[in-house]
């Protein structure tokens, strides 16, 4: 069972979610968040590796777990709100569990918003 994380405003949303690519400076500034959480969380997970599990693909970002709980992560412009929305595999596709609000001319700050999100879903 799936459980939605998306905040109640969005719940109502009307018009087309614009697509607003990522690019190289996300996929480091998460890489980097990764790395500097499991160094402190004294986990044995090879922290050089991680950045393996982040794919950059066509501005969009892809945490693969290696469970086979693969997360794609894109920012979207939803009426003026810009959004990072996660979207989890399902046998009908990709379907959106969770949205966050971002500023994604700030790639540290939308890391910090994947990395929220991949800690609520891989939970």
């Amino acid at each position: 069972m799936t459980v939605l994380l998306i905040d109640q405003a969005l719940r109502g949303e009307v018009g087309l979610a614009v697509h607003q690519p990522m690019g190289a400076g996300h996929e480091q500034a998460l890489a980097q968040l990764a790395r500097e959480f499991y160094e402190r969380s004294d986990s044995h997970a090879e922290t050089e590796s991680l950045a393996s599990n982040i794919t950059l693909d066509d501005g969009d970002l892809i945490w693969r777990s290696g469970d086979g709980h693969d997360i794609l992560f894109t920012v979207v412009d939803v009426s003026g709100t810009l959004l990072v929305r996660a979207l989890e595999k399902s046998s009908e596709g990709w379907v959106t569990v969770a949205d966050r609000p971002v500023d994604p001319r700030d790639a540290a700050s939308t890391a910090h918003a994947v990395w929220q999100l991949i800690s609520l879903l891989t939970a």
